[in-house]
């Protein structure tokens, strides 16, 4: 059908995780950056929520510092024990804010990339997290500036429109140095409409998102993303 289902159940939810570095050291490094940005994407869409509260936004605080300063190591020395332990924190970290506080439109369009394309959904939200947050701008800057400061990429004393930029401008450069595309190779410009309308619905019926996104801003995003 094309769609990219949840299938929920008490009995599936897990009553420990063992987050043991030494079962990752074999990853690839294309596999490292996609989950490594998929549970950024968690910890960022989650902040920026209207459901997030402060137990929410400590979780996803501290899943993006770790995040932001441990996936390029990472992705460069996969038999990094400390790097991939921080990454396996990090990324729980992040579940325990987003399966609270929800997720947004990187998301929802992400979800479409893989029910049409069976695009991974790491690299799915990788190319659409920097493209969303710039779209949210003023909306997002109070949010975003606060990760900015989190991460250690600015001081207090700068405006928070700035602060976000240097966010922003952090995740451009990470998804470029850990080799994730501009586009995406299989996107077809006719089912840039049905895509776009797949993930809208799905956004406006679950997402508490900071600002509201319609058919042709969606599609511009999508748009960008058509391979030359």
């Amino acid at each position: 059908e094309n769609r990219k289902k949840m299938v929920l159940d008490a009995k599936l939810v897990p009553w420990a995780a063992a987050l043991d570095p030494n079962l990752m050291t074999g990853l690839p490094g294309h596999i490292t950056a996609a989950t490594g940005l998929d549970a950024l994407t968690h910890a960022v869409e989650s902040y920026l929520s209207k459901m997030a509260n402060a137990n929410t936004d400590a979780y996803a605080r501290a899943a993006t510092r770790l995040i932001i300063k441990n996936l390029p190591l990472a992705y460069a020395d996969g038999s990094n024990l400390a790097a991939r332990e921080a990454m396996a924190m990090g990324s729980f970290y992040a579940g325990l804010a987003f399966t609270k506080a929800n997720v947004g439109y990187v998301h929802a369009i992400a979800h479409q990339f893989g029910a049409n394309y069976h695009t991974p959904h790491g690299l799915a939200n990788a190319l659409m997290l920097p493209s969303v947050l710039e779209y949210y701008g003023d909306s997002a800057a109070d949010r975003l500036a606060e990760l900015a400061l989190e991460c250690e990429l600015g001081d207090a004393s700068e405006p928070a429109s700035q602060l976000a930029q240097k966010f922003i401008d952090k995740i451009w450069a990470m998804n470029e140095a850990l080799g994730i595309p501009k586009t995406l190779e299989t996107l077809q410009s006719q089912d840039i409409p049905s895509i776009s309308k797949a993930a809208l619905q799905e956004a406006h019926f679950n997402y508490p998102v900071p600002k509201y996104m319609d058919a042709s801003q969606c599609q511009a995003l999508l748009h960008k993303l058509l391979p030359a």
